[in-house]
């Protein structure tokens, strides 16, 4: 049987090591289509369904929107965590979605590639609709993430700090 969604926003705010927030988000476009204003930027908080957003993408008028977001995947069961910065497309039919994961029919930049970087983390970002380029450039961003920890001290805890602070008192 699935998790409830309570059970899954539950688990979307355990405090595990998981992202929570990303900031200092900095938009370097080399290509921007006409029709897209730039990229909104903002801080943003981990949703109820875990989708953590880095970036936005809305037309002027008429045409897909798309939200670059944050993509750590699951760490269930010693999975292997992800550092992703995947791009959505929005307001296009189920099929459209497909084709955009999928980079079928001329669309691509779902999957972005990562980047060394001197400060947290960057992307080389290329959006393609069957209409065109849409965005072209880099995506660098920090992460805020929390882990939980305990207010009580283990006796093994007390043990380590007092050793520690003993060698630092010998020093």
């Amino acid at each position: 049987m699935g998790m409830t969604r309570a059970e899954k926003e539950e688990r979307i705010q355990r405090e595990d090591g998981k992202a929570f927030q990303t900031y200092n988000i900095e938009i370097q476009e080399s290509y921007l289509n006409p029709v897209y204003p730039r990229p909104k930027q903002a801080s943003n908080v981990i949703s109820g369904i875990g989708l953590l957003k880095v970036f936005e993408l809305h037309p002027l008028q008429c045409g897909p929107s798309f939200i670059g977001r944050w993509d750590g995947g699951s760490r269930d069961n010693g999975k292997q965590e992800r550092f992703d910065l995947d791009v959505d497309i929005e307001g296009v039919s189920a099929e459209g979605k497909r084709r955009f994961e999928k980079g079928k029919g001329g669309h691509a930049g779902h999957h972005t590639t990562r980047i060394d970087s001197e400060r947290g983390w960057k992307y080389q970002v290329s959006i393609h609709t069957p209409e065109g380029l849409i965005f072209e450039g880099t995506v660098c961003f920090n992460l805020h993430r929390k882990v939980e920890f305990e207010e009580k001290p283990t006796a093994s805890d007390t043990a380590v700090a007092t050793v520690m602070r003993w060698r630092a008192a010998s020093d």
